[in-house]
C-alpha cells in the first residue's frame, strides 16, 4: 500500500510540473504573438517595421522550447538533480512579488507592459505553490516522492 501511495504522490507531482511547463510553453508563444517587443527588449534587439519577428528572437524561442522539453523529460524520469534545481528555481520566484510591486507602484522603472507584469505575478504564484508542494513531498516521502530510507531498519541491521 505504501508503494502505491508513493507512486500516486509522485505521479500527481509529475503531472503538476509537466502541466506547468506545458502552460509555460503555450504562454511563451502567445506572448510572442501578442507583443514580440517583450522578447526583443529582453534580448536587447531592435525591431524593424518590416520584420516584427526577427530571427534571433525566433531562435531564442526555439532554444527555450528545447530546454523546457528536456526539463519535462527529466521530470518524467525523476532526475534527482532536477528536483533540487526546480525547487530552487520555483522557490526563488517569491522574489518576483516585491520586484513587480515596486515596478507597478512606480518606485522602479516599468520595463514591460502592465499586463505582462501582472501575468508574471500570476506565474510566480504558481511557482511558489509548486515549491511549497515539492518541499512537503520531500519532507514526507523523499525526492520525487520515491520513498525515504527507513532509519530504524538501518539501525536494527547494525546492531
Amino acid at each position: 500500500m505504501n508503494t502505491l501511495m508513493y507512486t500516486s504522490t509522485a505521479r500527481h507531482l509529475e503531472v503538476a510540473i509537466i502541466t506547468f511547463f506545458t502552460l509555460t510553453l503555450l504562454s511563451l508563444l502567445v506572448v510572442y504573438a501578442i507583443d514580440p517587443s517583450i522578447y526583443l527588449q529582453t534580448l536587447k534587439l531592435t525591431s524593424s517595421p518590416g520584420d516584427p519577428y526577427p530571427w534571433p528572437a525566433m531562435l531564442f524561442l526555439v532554444c527555450l522550447v528545447i530546454f523546457i522539453s528536456s526539463m519535462m523529460i527529466g521530470v518524467l524520469h525523476h532526475w534527482r538533480w532536477l528536483f533540487w534545481l526546480l525547487l530552487i528555481a520555483f522557490s526563488s520566484s517569491i522574489l518576483q512579488f516585491p520586484a513587480e510591486l515596486l515596478q507597478i507602484s512606480g518606485v522602479l522603472p516599468m520595463t514591460v507592459p502592465l499586463w505582462y507584469s501582472l501575468f508574471r505575478l500570476i506565474v510566480a504564484t504558481f511557482e511558489v505553490g509548486l515549491a511549497v508542494w515539492m518541499i512537503r513531498v520531500y519532507r514526507l516521502k523523499g525526492v520525487w516522492a520515491m520513498g525515504r530510507k527507513d532509519t530504524t531498519q538501518i539501525s536494527d541491521a547494525t546492531q
